[in-house]
């Protein structure tokens, strides 16, 4: 049980179109360091895919598609190959990107996520000039995608690139933080590849405290009895976080995690 625990199934999700290209030469400069760090820690347990999208109007050159991959060597070389193009509407073709990464191949049990970043709202939801205002092609509304995301077990962290955007940042939200994930304003390149270092180091404090959790689950956790009517009496997480020394929004979010993921199925 332990050794799934280390399962990180990672899926950058990002804009190729122009307005992109110093956050995508940041990547070229900076992932590999990131990806390094991730494999110190997790050694094989570490499968890393590179979705790239632009918009519709770029037909064959919509999508760049490199599937998860435990040979960092092969990602890295994805990366550098990556070419920034494209782009009609303001919109961007997000919800093609996210599609692409519902229909990777994920493990079983394995820590889904998916880091988002752009600096464009996908179609169909009010950015102004939007061609698509009435429906994005791929069929799915906001809506949609979130569910669909958080049915598939994908965790999303996305990075809005035009923080001023109220549109962009809206739905960003929605993609994320409604499935478990987080979001972030970056200000600029440098910025965002911050960002994608600390959300990476987040996740394996994630899976840190999920294997001490696990662990303090299949030790057993005992809630007390009601002594009388009126005797109010700890949840279960909040014994668990007793136990473990964190806040109940800590276990909350670790015992999503396990369920999610199918390695504990109560609360």
């Amino acid at each position: 049980m332990s050794d799934a625990l280390s399962r990180l199934d990672l899926a950058f999700c990002v804009d190729l179109t122009g307005s992109m290209s110093g956050f995508i030469a940041g990547a070229k400069q900076h992932m590999a360091r990131v990806l390094e760090a991730l494999q110190v820690a997790l050694g094989a347990g570490l499968n890393v895919a590179i979705v790239g999208y632009r918009d519709h109007s770029d037909g064959p050159k919509l999508l760049e598609v490199h599937p998860l991959d435990a040979d960092l060597t092969r990602v890295a070389a994805a990366v550098q190959k990556l070419t920034v193009s494209g782009g009609g509407d303001a919109p961007e073709a997000v919800y093609a990107g996210l599609k692409a990464c519902l229909e990777l191949t994920w493990r079983e049990g394995s820590y889904r996520v998916v880091i988002l970043v752009g600096d464009a709202p996908p179609h169909g939801v009010g950015a102004a000039g939007d061609a698509y205002a009435r429906g994005d092609p791929t069929g799915y509304s906001l809506d949609d995608m979130a569910n669909a995301l958080e049915t598939e077990g994908l965790f999303v962290h996305a990075l809005s690139m035009q923080p001023r955007d109220t549109v962009l940042a809206s739905s960003f939200q929605r993609l994320s933080i409604s499935t478990g994930g987080s979001y972030h304003d970056a200000t600029g390149s440098d910025a965002a590849i911050r960002i994608v270092e600390a959300v990476t180091q987040s996740l394996l404090q994630d899976i840190d405290f999920d294997r001490r959790l696990l662990k303090q689950l299949e030790a057993g956790v005992e809630v007390p009895a009601p002594k009388s009517d009126d005797d109010i009496v700890p949840s279960r997480a909040e014994v668990l976080a007793k136990l473990l020394k964190v806040d109940v929004q800590t276990v909350h979010g670790g015992l999503m995690r396990l369920r999610r993921r199918r390695l504990a199925v109560t609360d």
